[in-house]
């Protein structure tokens, strides 16, 4: 199986099930995202696996295209970028989760936006 489509299918569902649990679970979410908030070594944790995992996929799809797997692309660098954010300036990230918390109608809307972007890429991966 080509890497673009494999990585469309992971991140195409990783994406959609994200999103379903950002719908469906908010009352959920917020208090995780508050019990991580208070966690200073798992946010270092996760801001760590975050950078591997933003450096494994733009190592393997650095892939500048005029086409959908760019989309495959931004979304790595977009990871690498974040999880480098997380590692050098958490404070950042807790101001930026606690505006989340405080406005719970663009938690939404990132879920929405999550959600067709996971079914393009799944829509790409298994039907074109």
């Amino acid at each position: 199986m080509d890497l673009t489509l494999f990585l469309a299918r992971v991140i195409g569902w990783y994406f959609v099930i994200i999103s379903l649990y950002m719908l469906f679970c908010q009352q959920a979410l917020k208090a995780i995202i508050v019990d991580i908030l208070g966690q200073r070594a798992l946010m270092f944790f996760i801001a760590l696996l975050t950078v591997v995992l933003g450096l494994l996929l733009v190592i393997s799809h650095n892939v500048w295209v005029m086409g959908w797997p760019v989309i495959i692309t931004l979304i790595a660098w977009l990871v690498l970028v974040g999880g480098v954010f997380r590692l050098i300036n958490p404070d950042l990230l807790t101001k930026v989760a606690q505006w989340w918390l405080r406005n719970p109608a663009y938690l939404v809307i990132a879920a929405i936006i999550y959600l067709l972007i996971g079914l393009y890429l799944l829509y790409r991966a298994y039907f074109i």
